[in-house]
């Protein structure tokens, strides 16, 4: 691994929106997590239908079934919009501006509470759209470091997508302005063979 020289400063600040839709994206993309809140939600469920019929229940089956619903809608609306929006509004983390410098050494990381150097290896995963970069560094939803597309300018996101295919994730897809940099262009004239 060489060191290329090249580095990405980023400066923001998170808003609530992107926050919450950071951490839905997360949670959809992560299997364990989606695993985990369905076997909640069936195990809920069953213990429900199952101290209704050991007490005998006096409602019909629809209103039991509505009600197993209506759970599950608000397991997942707490889990996916209350807790997080909690977090955001109680940690005042939130509410600093980030200084980040990537380099292929590591990764600067300073706010008006925080001056921290991070080694790439504590990345487990990244995961995106076109909002957002999410790197992963744990298995909880607390356990993501969420970089806005909006902070980039110019080429830093070309320069920061190379050094997270080489310090996080190997196969990390060209982006569309990567892959247009790649493509090959044939000479408009033919090589003259004379």
């Amino acid at each position: 691994m060489s060191d290329s020289g090249q580095s990405v400063q980023l400066t923001f600040r998170h808003t609530e929106q992107e926050y919450l839709a950071a951490v839905r994206y997360y949670v959809w993309h992560s299997k364990e997590l989606l695993l985990r809140m369905i076997i909640v939600y069936v195990l809920v469920s069953t213990g429900m239908v199952l101290l209704l019929q050991l007490f005998g229940s006096p409602f019909p089956l629809w209103v039991v079934i509505a009600f197993i619903v209506l759970a599950g809608v608000a397991l997942f609306q707490g889990y996916l919009v209350d807790l997080p929006r909690r977090y955001f509004r109680g940690d005042p983390k939130f509410r600093d501006e980030y200084n980040l410098t990537f380099t292929d050494a590591g990764i600067e990381f300073r706010t008006t509470h925080l001056n921290a150097s991070l080694a790439w290896s504590l990345y487990t995963d990244v995961i995106e759209n076109d909002k957002f970069y999410i790197l992963v560094y744990g298995k909880g939803i607390h356990s993501l470091s969420i970089l806005p597309k909006r902070a980039f300018t110019g080429g830093q996101e070309t320069t920061f997508r190379q050094m997270l295919r080489c310090h996080v994730d190997h196969n990390l897809q060209l982006s569309a302005a990567e892959r247009e940099r790649h493509e090959y262009f044939p000479p408009a004239q033919p090589p003259d063979w004379h």
